[in-house]
């Protein structure tokens, strides 16, 4: 290759011997290297599937800056719909809220700890979101049927208050429809 350096004219290179060998081996060790980086790639989405959102080059960004969650946080709008960001605690060991791009802040209700697999913490971190959010609309929906002036806005996410809403008006649809007397 030092050849190539000297003299960068293609027909002088064509008549080196070996180089047709040398070329078809750096071509073959590519195409090796391509195949084991597709494998891992696909191990890593194996194991988060949320992987399969983003490309090839977001994710060897993620992954080669794991124990960098600022950076991680940059692609989490692409992992996660409806999250722009999370709140890390102290020295940015663990995840402690996520917020969404309106701004809207809501505390994880057990933090997650930051690890070097990023795929196991953002499995963990996803896990986390749903619980979460799983029992503030237990909560929002016990509250709006024992409050009497209603729920208390501030009190849940938005997304929380207008499931809660929903849920509460079918419960009391169907509490009219089980009173009523059949037509038989």
């Amino acid at each position: 290759m030092t050849d190539v350096v000297r003299d960068s004219r293609v027909l002088s290179l064509v008549s080196r011997p070996g180089l047709r060998q040398t070329l078809n081996t750096l071509l073959d060790q590519l195409g090796r290297c391509q195949k084991a980086l597709n494998e891992f790639l696909e191990e890593k989405r194996a194991i988060f599937p949320r992987f399969y959102f983003i490309g090839d080059d977001d994710l060897l960004e993620i992954l080669g800056q794991s124990t960098n969650p600022r950076v991680i946080q940059a692609h989490l709008k692409k992992l996660f719909a409806g999250i722009y960001s999370v709140q890390f605690g102290q020295e940015e060991k663990e995840n402690v809220a996520m917020r969404s791009l309106d701004g809207e802040l809501v505390p994880l209700k057990n933090h997650v700890p930051i690890s070097i697999d990023v795929e196991v913490w953002l499995g963990k971190l996803s896990d986390e979101m749903k619980n979460t959010l799983q029992h503030l609309l237990t909560e929002c929906v016990q509250d709006g049927k024992t409050a009497s002036g209603g729920i208390n806005p501030s009190a849940y996410p938005s997304q929380i208050l207008c499931l809660a809403e929903q849920l509460l008006r079918e419960f009391q649809r169907y509490k009219e429809l089980v009173r009523r007397p059949s037509f038989s």
